[in-house]
């Protein structure tokens, strides 16, 4: 079985396709999918999507990409949603996110960082982990996450980059996204990282529809994509199929426990 851990599938390109997605999904043993937040007024969206399928799950969050519309009240409402999503019976909100800091964007990185930190407080406070955005600014996330005594961990969604680097993300308590990028040949350093590291860091995560897979031939990627990022992982990785496979799914489960019911 597998955990897609970071997949859009409430964007607009999967609208007239999500009933059949879902049930070829259920036929490819992917049976669980977290929905990450971006901005506030997809909020709603995502988190009923969540509730209308069996195995989907969701995090809130304001991407760095989305905070041409923030505004300060956003914060309240955030914590607000989230306060009555943990208290909710049906353990569908997992986590807050994506949220981070992106050096390609043009938002000041000072106001990406006041907003980041902001939603740091918000996660501990509620105990919970974040699912990371790191574009170029891998130092300043660890910075940050240290400053503010972050200590519920998560997931670096789209990791790339040095063993070095993956150790001090691993050290805060944080899992390490893998995704499109290790299906490329090329994709030396990242690849090679992964085949140093311990299994028990990695969750896998396609961030459907983005980050397409080697040779993709359709216009966006899908979550249906994720065993070829297996496939991808194991070729890496000494361990037989099975533990891979295992030890990936315990993982996710348990950087995400509200997911293991």
């Amino acid at each position: 079985m597998f955990i897609d851990s970071h997949c859009h599938l409430n964007f607009d390109c999967f609208g007239d396709d999500r009933e059949a997605l879902n049930s070829a999904l259920q036929n490819a043993n992917i049976n669980k999918l977290i929905i990450p937040g971006t901005d506030a007024k997809r909020w709603p969206e995502v988190a009923a999507l969540a509730a209308q399928n069996v195995g989907f799950y969701y995090a809130l969050g304001i991407h760095p990409h989305f905070l041409d519309t923030f505004e300060e009240a956003q914060l309240s409402d955030l914590q607000s949603l989230l306060t009555e999503a943990l208290a909710a019976d049906n353990n569908k909100c997992v986590a807050l996110g994506e949220i981070g800091l992106d050096k390609l964007i043009t938002t000041e990185l000072a106001e990406q960082e006041a907003v980041f930190l902001k939603q740091l407080a918000i996660a501990e406070s509620l105990k919970l982990p974040v699912i990371l955005h790191v574009v170029k600014t891998q130092a300043r996330v660890l910075a940050l996450l240290k400053q503010a005594k972050f200590s519920h961990g998560g997931v670096y969604h789209a990791f790339s980059g040095s063993v070095e680097v993956a150790n001090e993300f691993i050290k805060l308590g944080f899992k390490l996204g893998l995704g499109g990028v290790i299906t490329y040949p090329k994709s030396h350093k990242t690849r090679l990282t992964v085949s140093q590291l311990p299994l028990s860091c990695f969750v896998l995560e396609t961030d459907a529809p983005d980050m397409p897979i080697y040779q993709q031939s359709e216009a966006y990627n899908s979550p249906l994509n994720l065993p070829i990022i297996f496939q991808s992982l194991c070729e890496l990785r000494k361990e037989s199929v099975q533990h891979v496979s295992a030890q990936i799914y315990d993982n996710t489960n348990l950087i995400f426990p509200l997911i293991n019911d």
